[in-house]
């Protein structure tokens, strides 16, 4: 795995673009434009390794609940929370294994108030699931200088103002 030849601002990755590109040093100061980017990498990042049970090993088939709390302009694609859905299809009946996925949006009090009730809805709805294990995600961003949450794609707060 090589990095080209290039000046390089910084690496980056763009969801829509799938990978890790790099732009000329001469291209910096302008407004980032895909078609200005190029590969980061020559080829896919290879891991080493394996994934190996022992076998005393066990995978509880017990029926699971995924909640998957994602921030609304994220995208899913890919993230743990649908990951661990899909394997662990391999093991739990397709009727056991249940994936909810939760955009929100918490920017003004009707969207509060909108996601409160599909909360309940949702809370109405999984009651008669007969989940015996529940695992929870919460994908948002963090203010870079502070590390408060984003509720909203373009505002963030603390945790005792998202708490209120």
């Amino acid at each position: 795995m090589s990095v080209p030849d290039l000046d390089v601002t910084y690496l980056t990755h763009f969801h829509s673009l799938q990978g890790y590109y790099v732009r000329p040093m001469s291209e910096a100061a302008g407004k980032l434009e895909p078609s200005l980017l190029k590969p980061g990498i020559d080829s896919p990042m290879k891991v080493p390794g394996q994934f190996q049970m022992t076998s005393q090993s066990q995978v509880s088939t017990d029926n699971l609940l995924v909640l998957h709390f994602i921030l609304q302009c994220l995208d899913s694609i890919g993230s743990p929370p649908h990951l661990l859905y899909q394997y662990m299809q391999g093991f739990i009946h397709a009727s056991g294994v249940v994936y909810e996925e939760i955009p929100f949006n918490l920017e003004t009090l009707e969207q509060v108030v909108n996601h409160g009730h599909a909360m309940n809805e949702m809370a109405q709805h999984l009651s008669s699931n007969k989940t015996q294990c529940v695992v929870i995600f919460i994908m948002n961003h963090s203010d870079e200088d502070r590390g408060d949450l984003f509720v909203s794609p373009g505002s963030c707060a603390t945790v005792a103002e998202v708490s209120e």
